[in-house]
């Protein structure tokens, strides 16, 4: 995927924007929920892992622990700091 087209993808999704955003440094999902959806995290776990998962399939996040089961940490990748740093705000 080109870094354009990357970039379109983050920002057409509200939810990916945000979960990529807030990921800026190696985190769990439930990190993230807990970082982004404070008040209600049991109600956007399945947001986050959603948005996780559309973008690790663009090759923007990876999981640095791809054997484990459960506890997934994620990171953006080359692509997502290069992306992170034309749309930061």
């Amino acid at each position: 995927m080109d870094s354009l087209s990357a970039i379109s993808f983050v920002k057409r999704g509200k939810n990916r924007k945000i979960v990529f955003i807030a990921l800026s440094k190696p985190m769990m999902p439930s990190e993230l929920v807990m970082k982004i959806y404070a008040k209600n995290s049991n109600t956007y776990f399945n947001i986050v892992s959603r948005a996780l998962a559309e973008l690790t399939k663009k090759g923007i996040i990876e999981i640095l622990n791809p054997k484990e089961r459960t506890g997934s940490i994620y990171q953006r990748t080359k692509l997502g700091e290069n992306i992170f740093e034309r749309i930061k705000e």
